[in-house]
């Protein structure tokens, strides 16, 4: 192709806002592929919220150990090529954009969604340098997810909460059975679901395929001390070192752990400590400037914004200057109210790479500036050397946002 422009090519699949939840064109595509997808042994991390951060705390510790680990991750924060990371690193431009060049013609022949294009890349690149692993973070729900082409080692189910209904279903039991789809026969499952009927759910099929279930409640922990700067825990009697604060780190942590122990168990617990004091993930309660300081949170679900104030709760948090926005799907109003005990001024904007479209009523919810980098500035311009700034409400707008503070490489 002349001046080919992966970026434009990748726009024309519909960009992010375009779902297919179907697997049928992903599959034609990786079996003309050669079926990239069976040629590096894989590891599947589903859920609602933490799957990234398990995905990484895995990705860590296998990566100490020795392994070489491809990690395939959703969203990015400021740039595709986040998604894909050799030995925690993200590729370079050159080795997505050359990908996207080749495969081209197949996300056009099988009607490729973007992210359907995006995980036949991660398994292309993956048969050519043959990792010891490939990590991957599902997307949305499970069953239909374009990750779910592979027979996993291992499989995490995180939690469930509600997201995506339109695709996985009304109810929590519906959204549940979306993301079982991920199960396999005889492959082991940790999971950190904790509500009854859900729990119980699960435990039904992995009894009907034959596949050993470990709940993440059966591993005491416990928070030693903790401030901005991170928390010291006991997980299972051991002592870590979690750079960030919240109690969802500790959960995704305790998550990872129980994982390692039982898929596998030859890994020193020395080297899983060493691990998780190293993983950071970017847009997690990360501080990305002091004096003052400028905390961004990505917490885009009433579930996740729970973690987050309680968290704040715990480190005292109060009179924080808070710009937030939510996608057009999300509870905004019940989020912003469980933002505004712990603010000084809150300022609503809009998510530009959100899917769906705002209605009238989201503008209302508080004082609102459409534009982030306008809302940015004006709340920059009141803070002191001892205020606080708290970003957060989306991934997609502390991404956005991020790079004024972060490259995609810093930690």
């Amino acid at each position: 192709m002349n001046s080919f422009s992966w970026e434009s090519f990748l726009e024309q699949l519909g960009g992010e806002k375009r779902i297919h939840y179907s697997l049928e064109n992903l599959l034609g595509a990786l079996k003309e592929a050669g079926h990239p997808e069976k040629t590096v042994k894989s590891l599947v991390i589903a859920g609602t919220n933490g799957k990234g951060s398990t995905t990484l705390f895995i990705s860590e510790a296998l990566k100490t150990h020795g392994a070489r680990v491809a990690t395939y991750l959703s969203p990015h924060l400021q740039h595709l090529r986040e998604r894909f990371q050799e030995g925690l690193r993200p590729w370079s431009a050159e080795r997505l954009s050359g990908h996207v060049e080749r495969l081209a013609p197949l996300a056009q022949k099988w009607k490729l969604s973007y992210f359907e294009f995006l995980t036949l890349i991660f398994f292309w690149d993956s048969a050519q340098t043959h990792p010891d692993f490939n990590i991957l973070e599902v997307g949305m729900g499970g069953r239909l997810d374009a990750t779910n082409v592979t027979e996993p080692k291992g499989v995490v189910l995180t939690n469930i909460s509600w997201d995506h209904a339109e695709y996985l279903g009304n109810t929590l039991e519906k959204i549940l059975v979306e993301k079982m789809g991920v199960l396999r026969s005889g492959v082991p499952v940790v999971s950190g679901l904790q509500e009854p009927t859900l729990r119980e759910i699960l435990q039904k099929e992995c009894e009907r395929v034959s596949s050993p279930l470990y709940f993440t409640d059966s591993v005491p922990r416990k928070v030693l001390r903790k401030n901005w700067e991170g928390q010291e825990v006991l997980i299972d009697g051991h002592n870590f070192f979690l750079k960030n604060p919240s109690g969802g780190a500790l959960e995704n942590a305790v998550t990872a752990y129980l994982f390692l122990r039982k898929v596998f168990p030859e890994i020193p617990v020395s080297t899983l400590q060493l691990a998780f004091r190293s993983m950071v993930n970017p847009g997690r309660l990360e501080i990305v400037q002091e004096n003052p300081r400028i905390i961004l949170s990505g917490d885009h679900n009433v579930a996740g914004m729970k973690t987050l104030t309680d968290t704040l709760l715990e480190l005292g948090a109060k009179n924080l200057y808070v710009l937030c926005g939510f996608g057009p799907d999300k509870e905004a109003s019940q989020m912003i109210q469980a933002l505004l005990p712990f603010s000084k001024e809150l300022l609503l904007t809009r998510v530009p790479r959100a899917r769906g479209e705002y209605d009238e009523k989201y503008q209302t919810l508080a004082k609102y500036e459409e534009d982030p980098a306008k809302a940015l500035k004006e709340l920059l311009k009141k803070l002191t050397p001892q205020d606080a700034l708290l970003i957060t409400g989306s991934l997609y707008l502390v991404g956005d946002l991020r790079g004024l503070f972060r490259t995609i490489e810093s930690v």
